[in-house]
């Protein structure tokens, strides 16, 4: 499936049962890496915007670029207030493109940084460093970050990602899961730094069912697994809640460093 068309009708879901990140990472950005609000930020691969409002909550400038129309459009919504009064769809702080990380639509050297949550595993490597280059200032830092399961943190988590690995479609070939400071090194000029974070998400019944339909890799009522695959995650719950709740643990993962 094109990467740009395979959340196309997970947008809800996706905004409504997605984790967003710990706090610490905006701290990082901006006491380490230097990310004040002053700086102009590339949101490349946005979805619906999760992490582009963690950066405007900050008060960066941000140009949140996202190719795929559904996400793009549940983005404008939940962000409406930082560009409501405007005729288009940009203000001071926010402007929203309709680009990819190969084709981001901005001009040479317009940007402070560019980030990547959650996204950078369905880029072609290649173009996007170019495109990157091209855009970004001279010595502006380019940040990738996930919200890994964490299947050593707990049973449930564990049983979870076995079941995806069961029944996801093409789970098993998810390119995030083989990121690391040496796989990105060609990307970057040098190995990147990494800092994890520790993260939880707290989930009811209907939430981990809205959680897994927001994945792309999760099968569909239009699959003959659908039955099964349900059932064995009503077990799943049944087997680890605590007073209706299980406990998603992400460990997130932050890589930054330069292209040139």
């Amino acid at each position: 499936m094109n990467s740009t068309t395979r959340f196309s009708g997970r947008s809800k879901q996706y905004v409504k049962y997605r984790p967003s990140y710990p706090p610490q990472v905006i701290n990082h950005l901006r006491e380490t890496i230097g990310w004040t609000q002053e700086k102009r930020i590339a949101d490349v691969g946005a979805g619906t915007g999760i992490f582009t409002k963690l950066l405007l909550e900050q008060g960066n400038e941000v140009i949140a670029i996202e190719p795929n129309d559904d996400m793009r459009i549940e983005l404008t919504e939940q962000l409406q207030a930082y560009y409501k009064e405007q005729n288009a769809l940009q203000s001071n702080k926010l402007s929203v493109r309709n680009g990819s990380a190969e084709k981001t639509g901005l001009t040479d050297h317009s940007v402070d940084g560019i980030v990547c949550a959650q996204s950078f595993h369905w880029f072609d490597q290649e173009r996007a460093r170019t495109e990157f280059i091209r855009v970004l200032k001279p010595q502006a830092d380019v940040v990738l970050l996930w919200n890994q399961r964490d299947v050593q943190a707990s049973e449930f988590v564990r049983d979870y990602e076995s079941l995806f690995m069961q029944y996801g479609e093409q789970y098993d070939q998810v390119k995030h899961k083989q990121m690391s400071v040496k796989a990105l090194a060609t990307f970057f000029c040098s190995k990147p730094q990494l800092v994890s974070f520790y993260y939880e998400q707290p989930l009811q019944y209907e939430q981990l069912i809205g959680r897994i339909q927001s994945s792309s890799f999760s099968i569909t009522e239009q699959d003959v697994r659908y039955e099964a695959f349900m059932n064995d995650i009503k077990a799943l719950f049944s087997r680890y809640e605590q007073a209706g709740i299980v406990t998603m643990i992400y460990r997130t993962d932050v890589y930054w460093g330069k292209l040139t």
